[in-house]
């Protein structure tokens, strides 16, 4: 074989042997390139998942101080209907207190009439 012929199956060789490393670093080339998608996408789904958390944990928060509001007067409320019903109740025992004694007098004063002028 002479040098031309030496000279065409090397550089047959050379571009096979490019083509192939070519391919080689492409395959390689997209696998990275894939993992850094994925990494990416992977990154974004956390990102949002954490917004969401946040932004629910945000509500949830706003939803109990509301709960906790309401119960604080509702428990206000409670608490004047009650001091109100004990002053009724109080009223009602003093005014009962006062009847029974009333109709305890009112007893004696009718004994002392029945001893005085006897049964009608």
């Amino acid at each position: 074989m002479d040098i031309k012929s030496w000279a065409v199956a090397l550089g047959a060789l050379g571009t096979f042997v490019t083509t192939i490393w070519a391919v080689i670093h492409g395959y390689h080339s997209d696998l990275r390139q894939a993992d850094h998608d994925h990494q990416e996408i992977q990154e974004y789904i956390v990102k949002q998942i954490k917004e969401d958390n946040h932004g629910l944990r945000k509500e949830l928060d706003d939803v109990r101080k509301q709960f906790d509001n309401d119960l604080n007067g509702l428990k206000a409320k409670k608490d004047a209907m009650e001091q109100e019903l004990n002053k009724q109740i109080a009223l009602k025992v003093s005014e009962n207190e006062a009847l029974r004694k009333r109709n305890a007098a009112l007893e004696r004063e009718n004994q002392a009439y029945r001893e005085r002028y006897g049964e009608l």
